[in-house]
């Protein structure tokens, strides 16, 4: 037994040491990320496209670094960003949680995260009324919405987790089951328009004051110097005005892209 978990451990450094040996000498980084349109999707012929796609492309070429982007599943994205030292993610949101387990290499647009609730609700959304249970509140499983919501201060007992992806938790706030969900307020619109559904069944209620932001990340086993030098490029790219963020209005209006609506829920995880 005690072989065999040597002889494991063993490949473990192998890969991983091959895996940096590879960033480290030129080889290409492997860029993680999954189908969440408008930020990052798929295109018929097997590219990866999308309004942060352009600025991840732009910064890593302006490094000068070889890179392959690849679209998997988010839980596969965030295991091989921790782990691997050839990988980086992105679009992913930077949470309290997460803070010292990544680098945060380059902004690639602000979130304005909000609490909606249905159109018709009358009481008023405070944390003091969150923090004593007067609301229910609605997230998909393992999303990032879940954690925002505890950090809002809604009760864990108060807040209910469904397995569906996608944008289940608008429709339990919509039909009555739950009182509360999280969105970003230019991608609820987006959703919403996406989904057919009039941006007055909703309403924002409370403004998340939260410094959240969707990023391009690498794990800390990735080479400090291919991390330093990405950051140095986002910071040339700044500096000469040749960089811009994902604005609100490019959000909301989806940019151009042909694809379905994400699987993994609203957002990257993060």
């Amino acid at each position: 037994m005690r072989l065999g978990i040597k002889m494991g451990l063993a490949m473990l450094a192998l890969v991983c040491g091959a895996a940096a040996a590879r960033a480290a000498d030129g080889q290409p980084l492997i860029v993680y990320t999954e189908n969440y349109p408008p930020f990052n999707y798929a295109k018929p012929d097997g590219s990866v496209a999308g309004l942060a796609t352009d600025r991840v492309r732009q910064v890593l070429d302006a490094a000068g670094l070889q890179y392959e982007i690849k679209i998997v599943p988010w839980a596969r994205a965030m295991n091989y960003a921790r782990t691997r030292p050839d990988a980086l993610i992105y679009t992913i949101t930077r949470t309290p949680r997460r803070e010292y387990g990544f680098d945060w290499l380059v902004l690639l647009a602000e979130s304005n995260f909000h609490i909606f609730a249905r159109a018709e609700e009358t009481r008023p959304v405070t944390r003091e009324n969150l923090e004593a249970g007067m609301f229910t509140a609605s997230c998909v499983s393992g999303d990032l919405t879940c954690e925002l919501l505890v950090w809002a201060g809604v009760p864990v007992a108060n807040i209910i987790p469904i397995a569906k992806e996608g944008t289940g938790d608008f429709r339990m706030v919509l039909a009555g089951r739950a009182d509360l969900y999280i969105s970003d307020f230019s991608v609820n619109r987006r959703l919403r328009k996406a989904e057919g559904y009039s941006l007055d069944l909703t309403k924002p209620v409370m403004r998340l004051d939260s410094r959240a932001g969707f990023y391009l990340a690498s794990g800390l086993n990735v080479p400090a110097d291919i991390r330093a030098r990405i950051k140095a490029s986002y910071e040339q790219l700044k500096a000469s005005g040749d960089y811009q963020l994902v604005s609100n209005e490019q959000q909301a209006d989806g940019g151009q892209w042909e694809a379905t609506l994400p699987d993994q829920g609203h957002w990257p995880d993060g």
